[in-house]
């Protein structure tokens, strides 16, 4: 073989080769917050996000610029509000979702209905899950999606930033439950009636306040529940999570039932922060005024 004949194969070779690795350095197989494992052939730069919180998270991981749809209620960071719509979780527009050729679909495994997933699992896309269960669950799943997405610095410094304002929180009580903890019944929704269950971030929030979630012991994030059922662990306190006038509402609709506790000592009150029903980032700084109102509703305290 003449010698340039002989150099152009050996660089050809040689590029081959060198681009050969290159792919298999871009691939990578990850385990995702619900312990599965996703299996992809290069970084994802195209994501479609099926949770307000899901999309959060990823902005907080550096990959927002990636995620090409997301569903209603996806609202923060304020860049999040551009990016198109695909319905809500649970009544998507499928087709449109394809259309948008992602490389990788990001749901929230409790809040995703099993239909739902299955019609997900049929488009024959990867699915990677978020999973929380209390605010310590965060950093690690921003730093889950940042191996996901290729920006492990940004979502590294994204989760220690994160970790800082945990730690300034009141602490989850140890232990048994202490005489004067409150028990309280979070009122999501009239009918069904939602609560929230040891999934949901609420739950963590109402510990952290010094209060018990009757229903923590459902591990699901929100839960349906019944009327008599509620009545039986007779809360201390109903917190509804409406706006006044329809909280006025079911205030109405509760006062026919003095024998709960809470309706008795009319410890009845609204509580609505979209940040803590979002469960991303921003969910944390709702916590303080959650503690604020519920402080004075501890059993004991003086009342003013």
């Amino acid at each position: 073989m003449r010698p340039l004949r002989r150099w152009f194969v050996t660089a050809l070779l040689g590029g081959f080769c060198a681009t050969s690795g290159f792919a298999q350095s871009l691939a990578i197989t990850m385990t995702d917050d619900a312990g599965k494992s996703l299996s992809l052939s290069q970084r994802p730069t195209r994501i479609v996000s099926l949770s307000p919180g899901a999309t959060e998270l990823l902005f907080a991981a550096g990959a927002g610029d990636r995620v090409v749809g997301t569903v209603i209620g996806a609202d923060a960071p304020e860049a999040a509000k551009k990016i198109e719509r695909l319905g809500d979780a649970n009544a998507l527009k499928y087709e449109r979702l394809k259309a948008l050729k992602p490389d990788v679909i990001v749901i929230w495994r409790d809040m995703t209905h099993e239909l739902v997933l299955e019609s997900l699992q049929k488009l024959r896309l990867p699915i990677y899950q978020v999973s929380l269960r209390s605010f310590d669950d965060m950093p690690r799943s921003i730093r889950r999606l940042g191996q996901l997405a290729g920006t492990e610095s940004v979502a590294e410094a994204a989760a220690r930033q994160v970790e800082a304002r945990i730690a300034v929180l009141p602490k989850r009580p140890a232990g048994k439950i202490a005489a004067n903890i409150p028990s309280v019944f979070f009122m999501m929704w009239d009918v069904p009636l939602y609560t929230v269950g040891s999934r949901h971030l609420m739950n963590d929030a109402i510990s952290r306040c010094g209060a018990h979630n009757i229903f923590d012991d459902i591990d699901f994030p929100a839960p349906i529940v019944e009327f008599e059922e509620i009545k039986k662990r007779n809360p201390d306190v109903i917190l509804m999570g409406a706006p006044p006038i329809t909280s006025r509402d079911w205030r109405e609709r509760w006062s026919q039932f003095p024998a709960v506790s809470a309706v008795a000592a009319r410890q009845m009150s609204h509580f609505i922060d979209i940040r803590l029903t979002r469960m991303g980032p921003t969910a944390i700084d709702a916590v303080p005024a959650l503690c604020e109102q519920l402080q004075p509703m501890r059993k004991g305290a003086s009342r003013r």
